[in-house]
């Protein structure tokens, strides 16, 4: 379980005193830069810097820099994770799961939570970040074949796994609260989506929307239906940090994990960070990619069991173009670069995919 509070809740609030204490050695300083915020990010992340007292006895082994993440502090996005629950599931992910699954993801220094307010803290190790990708430009197809390494080796290690099911606090795809929040997500922020995208949007575009809300209760528990592992459930460009010297992917930000079918991160995967002509034009190839993937790491499924609830999930990824404006600031043009791209991408995959909207 992450630790109780106290503690810092923003960054202002981060002494040296505290982080010598995390860490076990003595801090004799930091500094602070402020990092993904142009991204969409939910919480809100800073490089730190750190000097150490002369005299530590492990100080070559210490890290120089690491990340310090907390929980945003904008009222929807807190009001969204104390519904959701996220901010607990990401750093419960960290602390009880990610030391069992062979996925490359950031090292962990420390975890704090305050379940009464969702404010929490996560000490992370500093990833080396390939800056040119980025989620609006869409990745390219040996990138996306790169995270579908990451995805199957995930997805086959927790596969039908009875450990998933006696963990109460990871949702299922139709859980209450989830579907709750999902759905509250939606008729939030679909308004604001349809206000913020405006000539975008055509007549078929605008009749998808308006019938989104209703029926992602029903989308969300097919999906549900499908035999299950742990997911992901954010698995998109922004949350995928690549290696600028090697091109290997680093999967960050576990906040939406969760109980779903394989497909249910894939489908997201592809509507969120690749662009439409490129899914349309290498799906196939790339779900054949995935299941030979899944095979090396010891699941062998059929192409069927591979898409199943794959359909379904380009609704969920509707959503979340729905939800950024009501959990991200609207007002900053990335926001609404990537709730356009996001938006205009699942509608294309649900026309594709979904006979009848």
């Amino acid at each position: 379980m992450p630790q109780p509070p106290p503690f810092p809740i923003r960054i202002e609030d981060l002494t040296a005193s505290f982080l010598s204490e995390a860490l076990g050695q003595t801090v004799d300083a930091f500094s602070s830069t402020r990092i993904g915020a142009e991204r969409g990010m939910l919480g809100e992340i800073f490089l730190l810097e750190l000097a150490y007292a002369e005299d530590s006895s492990t100080r070559s082994a210490l890290p120089s820099t690491m990340v310090a993440k907390f929980a945003a502090l904008r009222e929807g996005a807190l009001a969204s994770a104390q519904r959701s629950k996220s901010n607990e599931r990401e750093l419960r992910c960290y602390v009880e799961l990610l030391s069992d699954t062979p996925v490359t993801a950031p090292e962990l220094f420390g975890a704090w939570l305050d379940t009464e307010t969702a404010h929490f803290l996560l000490l992370q190790g500093a990833i080396d970040v390939d800056e040119s990708v980025d989620q609006v430009a869409g990745l390219t197809i040996e990138q996306a074949k790169s995270v579908l390494d990451q995805s199957a080796s995930l997805h086959a290690r927790w596969w039908q796994d009875p450990q998933l099911a006696k963990a109460a606090w990871l949702p299922r795809t139709d859980g209450e609260h989830r579907v709750h929040n999902l759905t509250t997500l939606s008729r939030t922020g679909l308004p604001l989506l349809i206000e913020m995208l405006g000539d975008e949007l055509d007549e078929d575009d605008l009749r998808i929307c308006n019938a989104h809300s209703d029926r992602l209760p029903a989308m969300l528990e097919t999906i549900a239906a499908q035999p299950s592992t742990l997911v992901h459930s954010d698995m998109r460009a922004d949350n995928l940090l690549f290696s600028p010297t090697d091109g290997s992917v680093t999967l960050i930000d576990w906040q939406g994990v969760g109980v779903g079918p394989p497909a249910f991160d894939i489908a997201y995967f592809f509507a969120q960070s690749l662009t439409v002509e490129d899914r349309r034009a290498h799906e196939d190839e790339l779900l054949d990619y995935y299941r030979v993937a899944l095979k090396r790491h010891g699941l062998t499924l059929s192409d069927a069991e591979v898409r199943a609830g794959y359909a379904e999930t380009f609704s969920y990824s509707l959503t979340i173009a729905c939800a950024l404006p009501v959990i991200s600031d609207p007002d900053e043009p990335r926001v609404r670069a990537l709730a356009s791209v996001i938006a205009r991408r699942s509608l294309e995959a649900i026309k594709d995919h979904q006979e009848s909207y």
